[in-house]
């Protein structure tokens, strides 16, 4: 009798939460005349052999896996390259860094960057390219049909949480916000601030282009380690002192209002 009790919670159970396990890779039936010619998989150092000397910076925001899929769809080669991060955080901060010059970006709900011959995707805790070789406008639509369709099927997972502070404004993401998480990320997306943050191995920062009264100023939000890697950075980006935290020096040419937020973290207001 006890049997039949716990197999009857089990079913009720499943039926309230159903099981749904969706592949978060394109298969040959997922897109009428899509052929998958070539799959490979790069899990932990293996990376090293795809992209050399770049896989680093993967490694440092935190990288899981990589599957690579080489197919034919409407008559076009093309080459997607799945990024799986750790975190949403990581993939967005690899996606932000990797997207520069868009021709058009966030198109129909999505978070993307497309150029005439790359198409790249950031979802859930995935980064995504695809890559075509012709660059005409046939292959950038069969582009742009997969990334409609993977961005489908890509679990969305936590989501992307942005700090409070940039969260308010409104706007597209691509070209306008970056996280950086690291030395190679800062050299990567952001290589000016190097030398702010010279001798530090740890940290996340979060930028964002804010459009106002015709021009665009910047809101920042930096977490150091600890709070001797904030009086670094205080003293290597030549703050002078004020009543709430610090600013710029008169001879410089951006102007900074940087306020202490907590024992290791700094909200910096760029004009």
């Amino acid at each position: 009798m006890r049997s039949l009790v716990f197999f009857t919670l089990l079913v009720g159970l499943s039926l309230v939460h159903p099981q749904i396990v969706m592949s978060q890779l394109l298969t040959g039936d997922q897109l009428p005349g899509l052929k998958i010619e070539k799959e490979t998989t790069y899990d932990g150092t293996s990376l090293y052999g795809y992209i050399d000397g770049g896989s680093t910076l993967y490694f440092e925001y935190g990288f899981d896996r990589l599957t690579v899929q080489e197919m034919v769809f409407l008559n076009e080669k093309l080459t997607i390259e799945y990024y799986r991060m750790k975190t949403c955080k990581a993939a967005f901060g690899i996606y932000s860094i990797n997207t520069f010059q868009c021709a058009s970006s966030d198109q129909q709900g999505m978070i993307n960057c497309e150029n005439q011959y790359q198409n790249q995707l950031f979802a859930g805790h995935h980064y995504l390219s695809v890559v075509n070789t012709t660059g005409t406008q046939k292959a950038r639509n069969a582009s742009s049909l997969l990334i409609k369709r993977l961005k489908e099927i890509i679990p969305l997972e936590e989501g992307l949480l942005l700090p409070e502070q940039i969260s308010t404004h409104s706007g597209q993401l691509t070209g306008t916000v970056k996280f950086i998480n690291g030395e190679l990320g800062l050299q990567n997306g952001l290589p000016d601030w190097s030398n702010y943050f010279e001798g530090m191995n740890s940290f996340e920062l979060w930028m964002r282009q804010i459009p106002s009264e015709g021009k665009d100023f910047k809101k920042v939000v930096i977490a150091f380690s600890n709070p001797a890697a904030l009086e670094t950075f205080v003293h290597n980006a030549s703050l002078v002192p004020t009543d709430t935290g610090w600013k710029s020096a008169e001879d410089k040419t951006e102007r900074w209002i940087v306020a202490k937020v907590g024992e290791q973290m700094v909200v910096v207001d760029i004009r």
